[in-house]
């Protein structure tokens, strides 16, 4: 098995120098700030992965009970704070005196945007969820509208900040309500002639999709397209070679601050971000 693993990454690495390695330019994004190195969607693991020259991360938005939008990738926070509630049913007075198993408290949409506002040319996804929502609840709320509109007012001149999720429904919206947004399509399929339809068709700008389910071929096809593509998840050393080989413009993974080292330790011939 050991052997077998070195000669495919041997031969990632042949791919990746022979098509890639004078032109291509790979961004490591930071998966919930970089939740394996740290509570997901909190200020201080996004601050560690800034300190760190990270430049591009993915976060999760959720709408309170009383119209804020905080930060939280799950429907409750019994995995991140052992209570088993749901964000939507609670007010932020209710949220913010939550403690997060780590200590830390949970972050809203103006601070990580305050955060994010100190510095230059940073990318960031705001993945907007929305699993149990109905068209009512969706589009009812404002919710989409009270992330779009303070993201758009607070991004620095030189950054970019997309919007993203797995539900057509929102991208849709923001295309139609704010045309000049940049959103990513994210499918858990992967980058296939399929999926790259259904982008192409709701007007999505980017695409994200799973590594193990896409090819070299098809990522071509999405950039003839013009869609750059953010191929994830990224839990090992592995994924960078395979993520690089694949032609990937962005490798989202839990472990940002890992990944770069070890790229620029063992991996220099390639151009990562």
């Amino acid at each position: 098995m050991k052997t077998m693993k070195m000669i495919l990454l041997a031969a990632l690495a042949f791919v990746a120098v022979d098509a890639y390695a004078q032109s291509k330019e790979m961004t490591i994004l930071a998966h919930r700030g970089g939740c394996g190195e740290g509570m997901e969607n909190v200020i201080s693991t996004f601050q560690k992965s800034l300190d760190a020259g990270i430049v591009a991360f993915e976060l999760d938005v959720r709408l309170t009970k009383d119209g804020k939008i905080v930060l939280q990738h799950d429907d409750t926070l019994k995995r991140t704070a052992g209570l088993d509630k749901c964000v939507e049913d609670m007010t932020e007075k209710e949220l913010r005196a939550v403690t997060l198993k780590d200590g830390s408290k949970l972050a809203f949409l103006d601070e990580v945007l305050a955060l994010f506002a100190k510095y230059d040319g940073v990318f960031v996804e705001f993945e907007l969820k929305t699993r149990k929502y109905s068209d009512e609840l969706l589009y009812g709320s404002g919710y989409i509208d009270k992330v779009v509109k303070p993201v758009l007012k607070a991004k620095a001149k030189n950054s970019t900040y997309c919007f993203t999720s797995f539900d057509t429904r929102p991208l849709r919206y923001i295309r139609e309500h704010y045309p000049a947004a940049e959103t990513t399509y994210i499918t858990g399929q992967g980058c296939t002639p399929e999926t790259i339809a259904i982008a192409k068709a709701i007007g999505a700008t980017r695409m994200a999709a799973h590594i193990a389910r896409t090819s070299r071929k098809s990522m071509e096809l999405a950039h003839k397209n013009g869609l750059p593509v953010n191929l994830w998840p990224g839990k090992s050393d592995d994924s960078i070679l395979l993520a690089w080989s694949l032609g990937a413009d962005i490798h989202c993974t839990d472990y940002p601050v890992h990944l770069k080292k070890y790229a620029a330790e063992n991996c220099k011939w390639m151009k990562i971000k």
